[in-house]
């Protein structure tokens, strides 16, 4: 039998602990979920360092998959060779409380006065506004540069009454921020099928399921007459691109933009491609290596 979350697995394990510089957290935990085990929880240590923690069934060749893990930090520069096995901690692990563990990889999230927690969590947030999101596979759970960089430049652009259009919805973290902050309709769209009931459940879970409907698709979802104070899409550079005469056609006259997942290193083309397109007050917000747009015709 396999072991799943939501139940406690007596198959022993051994759980692998490593300290990496935040930057990297990514791309390591990316490569531990295609090459080493099948799930992780990460912990911010101190805004410099990522603690990642993973299980390896103690019938998979432990020992392998942690030179395996050694053998990348080396070669993808992320460690000293020196240093490595001080940055590593295993542990014999007889029992896992799948639920527990899942859970424990979802910290509140506080970004200005906003603050970002999972339903089970019950930290409290006296004088801040709080979403509470169902962390399920859409992307949005507060804790990306590109969803704070959004949920910054919503909170400096939204005006009360705006009718918005959200593209990439993801869990719908957007949508709902600006519903809280006085948006009167927004349609969310995104084109994986599991990130629209997700968007829904936690749309109603914030109690602003009158506002927000969410659809699977893209622009062709959007009809042609419809128009809209405010499109916001944290996508990737290539999509913004691609979708950018759409969103021009879908955009009310002295409408805005807030476009993010975006690097850096994209700054001066994307730059060049929006004033080739069309005349917008520009302004860029920068957290890390990412970036968000902010276009004001």
């Amino acid at each position: 039998m396999s072991d799943r979350p939501g139940k406690k697995s007596g198959r022993g394990y051994l759980e692998v602990a490593l300290t990496i510089p935040l930057q990297h957290e990514e791309i390591v935990s990316d490569f531990i979920i295609e090459e080493v085990a099948f799930g992780l929880v990460t912990e911010d240590l101190d805004g410099e360092l990522v603690r990642i923690v993973c299980y390896v069934p103690q019938d998979n060749n432990p020992g392998e998959k942690i030179e395996k893990i050694k053998r990348y930090l080396f070669l993808m520069e992320i460690l000293p060779q020196d240093l490595i096995d001080e940055h590593i901690r295993t542990k014999n692990i007889k029992e896992i409380d799948w639920i527990n563990e899942y859970q424990k990889g979802f910290k509140p999230v506080v970004i200005d006065d906003l603050a970002i927690k999972t339903p089970w969590d019950k930290t409290e947030f006296p004088e801040k506004r709080i979403i509470v999101i169902e962390p399920k596979m859409a992307f949005g759970t507060g804790k990306h540069e590109t969803t704070q960089l959004c949920l910054r430049a919503i909170k400096k652009e939204l005006v009360p009454g705006m009718k918005i259009l959200d593209l990439g919805t993801g869990s719908g973290i957007l949508s709902i921020y600006a519903a809280m902050l006085g948006a009167s309709e927004i349609l969310g769209l995104d084109i994986d099928p599991e990130a629209v009931p997700n968007a829904m459940e936690n749309a109603e879970t914030n109690n602003v399921s009158d506002i927000f409907a969410a659809r699977t698709g893209s622009m062709e979802q959007v009809d042609k007459n419809n128009y809209y104070d405010m499109i916001i899409s944290n996508l990737i550079y290539e999509g913004i691109v691609r979708l950018f005469d759409d969103f021009l056609n879908a955009l009310k006259p002295g409408g805005k933009m807030i476009l993010s997942g975006i690097l850096d290193e994209q700054e001066s083309q994307l730059t060049d491609f929006i004033k080739a397109k069309a005349s917008f007050e520009i302004e860029i917000m920068q957290q890390n290596e990412w970036l968000c747009y902010i276009l004001r015709t």
